[in-house]
């Protein structure tokens, strides 16, 4: 997800959001709803009690929305049910699943009207942004991971801030963002764990979110729970990768598969020259194995700023892969084709 940054402190920040938030009401969902979508499936109004709510139907309304249809789907799974059926079918469906049903539409006021803020259920629990980081950073504290006083925003407006992380005697080091959750049923309170090579700071995909890393409106579980849960998942997952280092470091080139894997890469030709360079590199520094591989290709995700931005996650996601199964089963890998009809990472 891509993070903008911001010149404001944490506190302002979340203080923002509160003062946003503060303008939101709550509608109970205890009668009947009429649904109406538009023609370009772009806007929804739900009506219930003889008031009307309007929504911008992007991905995030969609999953909210479509979950209390289709349990259990992830985002992109729920987007595919939701325009693969016509627009009577959905809102008959959307009219079953929410009339009556006790959710709580959340909305805001605005010059052309109510606007849906989000959907909770009955038992949510609102947490105020500034309490729960009170609470976090103290946690954290305890653990020697302080604030860094470097925010940011996502782009559905959650506040996200960084955390300096101890060092350790291992290869790969820790970094930690704090999502901070909106009040609206979609978003909630996040720890997203980084991995970085500490001898060249190359960045690693982040570390798989688990329910660990998740704190819900809910409050079954305490802050400090949450936080000192989190973070032990995330130390003992560098032991895993120090084992998964050592692996690769002892898989020796095969350099036929090699250019069975630069063949198959939908890059450029000039980023492929900076790929076939850096492997030169990395194999005089590591030694021809995939642990060299991986960092090539790492290094080339984190530093090599000719290289487009998504050129340059692309190439992260395929040195961590290299480094966490192997060169043949990524060079093996189908082929798969984005939305827009293009290749992803290999042909």
């Amino acid at each position: 997800m891509r993070l903008s940054a911001s010149p404001l402190s944490i506190d302002t920040a979340l203080d923002n959001v509160i003062d946003f938030e503060g303008l939101i009401t709550s509608t109970p969902l205890n009668d009947r709803v009429s649904v109406a979508i538009s023609p370009s499936y772009r806007q929804i109004t739900i009506s219930t009690a003889g008031r009307a709510f309007s929504g911008n139907l992007d991905a995030k309304l969609i999953h909210q929305l479509g979950s209390h249809i289709w349990r259990d789907l992830d985002q992109t799974a729920t987007m595919k049910q939701w325009y693969n059926l016509g627009t009577a079918d959905l809102v008959q469906r959307l009219e079953c699943a929410l009339s009556n049903s006790g959710y709580v539409l959340r909305s805001m006021e605005a010059s052309d009207g109510r606007r849906i803020y989000g959907l909770t259920s009955p038992n949510f629990v609102e947490m105020n942004q500034q309490d729960f980081r009170r609470v976090l950073v103290q946690s954290l504290q305890r653990l020697g991971i302080a604030p860094r006083e470097a925010v940011s925003h996502t782009p559905f407006g959650e506040v996200v801030e960084e955390f300096s992380v101890p060092g350790s005697d291992h290869q790969v080091g820790l970094t930690c963002r704090v999502v901070y959750g909106l009040n609206n049923g979609y978003s909630s309170y996040r720890l997203n764990w980084g991995r970085v090579v500490l001898i060249c700071k190359n960045g690693l995909t982040a570390i798989r979110s688990t329910g660990r890393d998740r704190w819900l409106h809910t409050k079954n579980m305490e802050i400090g729970d949450f936080a000192a849960m989190s973070a032990a998942a995330a130390y003992n997952h560098l032991s895993e990768v120090e084992k998964q280092i050592a692996a690769a470091r002892a898989r020796a080139i095969n350099y036929s598969l090699l250019d069975q894997f630069m063949t198959r890469l939908a890059l450029a030709n000039a980023t492929k020259e900076r790929v076939v360079a850096r492997f030169g590199h990395e194999f005089g520094d590591t030694g021809a194995n995939e642990w060299s591989v991986s960092q090539a290709l790492t290094f080339l995700g984190q530093h090599e700023r000719a290289i487009p931005l998504r050129v340059r996650d692309n190439l992260t996601r395929l040195g961590s892969g290299v480094l966490e199964h192997s060169l043949t089963e990524v060079a093996s890998s189908p082929a798969v084709i984005t939305p827009s009809g293009f290749y992803d990472l290999l042909r």
